[in-house]
C-alpha cells in the first residue's frame, strides 16, 4: 500500500500540474533536479524548475493541541536560452506570475502570491531567474493512537 502524500508534496504536485497545463506546450516544467550541477536544459526555449523553499509557522492557535498557520514559499527557477524577446525569460516572468497569483493550492486558506523575483545569473548561455511564491496552510498536530484523547470540553475564542 502506497503511503499518502504529504502536504508539501501535494502542494508541489498541484503547482506543477497548474504550470504544466498552462506552459507545458511551450516550456519544460519539472521539479528542481537532485543534482543541479549536472542539469542540462533539453528544451529549445526554457524550463520552469519547482522546489520547496521554506516554511514559517505562527504560534499555536489552541491551548490543548497544536494548530498553527504555516506560510510556505515555493521557489521557481527559470532557465532560459534567451533573455528578451518573445521566447525570453523576462516575458515569462510576467506570465508565470499571472498564472499563479490568486490561485488556491490544496490545503491552503490563502491564495498563492508572489513574494520575490531575482536574477540568479547567466552561465554557458543560459539565463536564470528565481521567483518565490507564498501560500498559507494549516499545520495540525498528528494524533498518536496511544496518547490520551483531547479534552471533550474544548472552547474556542474568536479574535477580533
Amino acid at each position: 500500500m502506497t503511503p499518502p502524500k504529504t502536504q508539501t508534496k501535494e502542494l508541489l504536485d498541484a503547482m506543477h500540474k497548474r504550470l504544466q497545463v498552462t506552459f507545458g506546450k511551450t516550456l519544460m516544467v519539472e521539479l528542481f533536479p537532485e543534482n543541479p550541477a549536472n542539469y542540462r536544459l533539453n528544451h529549445p526555449r526554457g524550463a520552469i524548475l519547482l522546489a520547496y523553499g521554506k516554511s514559517s509557522f505562527g504560534g499555536s492557535e489552541a491551548n490543548d493541541a497544536v494548530f498553527q498557520a504555516r506560510t510556505l514559499v515555493i521557489r521557481l527557477t527559470l532557465v532560459f536560452r534567451q533573455l528578451n524577446g518573445k521566447d525570453g525569460v523576462i516575458g515569462y516572468l510576467d506570465e508565470i506570475r499571472e498564472c499563479l497569483t490568486g490561485w488556491f493550492a490544496p490545503h491552503c486558506d490563502q491564495a498563492c502570491r508572489p513574494v520575490a523575483e531575482q536574477f540568479i545569473g547567466q552561465v554557458s548561455g543560459l539565463w536564470q531567474y528565481g521567483q518565490d511564491f507564498s501560500m498559507r496552510a494549516t499545520q495540525l498536530q498528528a494524533m498518536v493512537p496511544n496518547e490520551p484523547p483531547l479534552p471533550a470540553h474544548l472552547q474556542f475564542e474568536e479574535t477580533p
